[in-house]
C-alpha cells in the first residue's frame, strides 16, 4: 500500500472520527429534552441516521478503493468524492454548534427576562413562575404555602434625599440579607421598586411571622441607613396564608392581593412591624 493509499484511509478514517464526535454532539441534545421539542429532537435523529449514513460508506468506499474488485490507482474523482463527503460531518459539528451558541443565548435572554438586574433576584415574572410550580410541590406534599411581602419603609425619602445611587445601595444590600435569611427550598424576588416578596413553602401562619420578624430585624440590623449615624431603616411585612383550593396561579395572585393588603395595614398602623392577612376561606 502505497503514500497514496494510506493517505486516503487516513482521510476517510478521519471522516468517521468527525462523524462519531457529530453523533455524540448530537446525542447531548437529545438528552436535553427540557429545552428541545420534539420537532428539534427530530431533526437531530436525523442528522444521526445521516452521520451514520457517512460513516458506513466512507468504510465501503474506503473499501471498494483500496482492497474490492476494482482496486488500483486512486483517482482525482475518488479524493473529489472525499472532500465532498467530508462536508457531512463538518457540516453537522457546524450547525450543532450554531444551535448550541442560539440555545445558549436564548438562555441568558430568558433569565434576564426573569432576574431583577439591580438585585439579582427574580424578578415578577421569574418569581411567580417559581411559586407556581412551588405551590404545585407543596399541595403533592400536603404542606401548607405562605408569602410574605415586605417593603422598605420611607424609601422614597431615602431616594430624595440621598439620590438613586444610595437607594440602590440600600436595595442591593436589603435584597442580600433576605436570600440568605431564608431555606433553599424557599424563593425570593423583587416585585416593585422597594417592595419584595417571598414564599416559604412547608410553613403555616405562625411559622411565617416568626421569619417575617426575623428577617426584619436582620434588615435593620446589617443594611446601614444612608444617612448614617442612629438612622436605622426599617421595614413592614404582610403574611398570608395561601389557599389549598383552585388552580395554583389563581392561588397565587389571590395570596399576593392578601400579603399586600396586610402590608399595606402594616404602613398604616406606623410601619416597622408585621400584619397578618385573614386566612383565606374553605371552599
Amino acid at each position: 500500500m502505497g503514500i497514496a493509499d494510506l493517505s486516503y484511509l487516513a482521510g476517510r478514517c478521519a471522516m468517521g472520527a468527525l462523524c462519531l464526535l457529530a453523533i455524540v454532539r448530537a446525542t447531548g441534545v437529545l438528552a436535553d429534552r427540557e429545552r428541545h421539542a420534539a420537532n428539534r429532537r427530530l431533526a437531530v435523529l436525523l442528522l444521526i441516521a445521516l452521520l451514520l449514513g457517512g460513516i458506513v460508506l466512507s468504510a465501503f468506499d474506503a473499501y471498494d478503493v483500496l482492497w474490492g474488485p476494482g482496486a488500483g490507482r486512486i483517482t482525482p474523482a475518488d479524493w473529489a468524492w472525499f472532500v465532498f463527503d467530508l462536508g457531512v460531518p463538518m457540516l453537522a459539528l457546524r450547525v450543532l454548534r450554531v444551535a448550541r451558541q442560539r440555545d445558549e443565548a436564548l438562555a441568558r435572554l430568558w433569565e434576564m427576562a426573569r432576574t431583577d438586574p439591580l438585585t439579582g433576584l427574580a424578578n415578577r415574572r421569574g418569581f411567580e413562575a417559581q411559586a407556581v410550580q412551588a405551590i404545585g410541590a407543596a399541595r403533592a406534599a400536603g404542606q401548607a404555602c405562605t408569602l410574605l411581602a415586605l417593603d422598605i419603609d420611607r424609601f422614597k425619602a431615602i431616594n430624595d434625599g440621598f439620590g438613586h445611587p444610595a437607594g440602590d445601595t440600600v436595595l442591593r444590600a436589603t435584597a442580600g440579607v433576605l436570600a440568605a435569611g431564608i431555606r433553599k427550598r424557599d424563593l425570593v424576588g423583587r416585585i416593585g421598586g422597594e417592595e419584595f416578596v417571598a414564599m416559604l413553602p412547608g410553613l403555616d401562619l405562625a411559622e411565617a411571622v416568626e421569619v417575617a420578624y426575623r428577617l426584619r430585624a436582620e434588615v435593620t440590623r446589617s443594611v446601614a441607613h444612608p444617612a448614617g449615624g442612629e438612622t436605622r431603616l426599617t421595614f413592614s411585612a404582610g403574611v398570608a396564608l395561601l389557599s389549598r383550593e383552585g388552580a395554583p396561579e389563581e392561588a397565587l395572585e389571590r395570596g399576593l392581593a392578601a400579603a399586600d393588603e396586610a402590608l399595606y395595614q402594616a404602613k398604616r398602623n406606623g410601619r416597622d412591624r408585621v400584619e397578618v392577612a385573614p386566612a383565606p376561606p374553605a371552599r
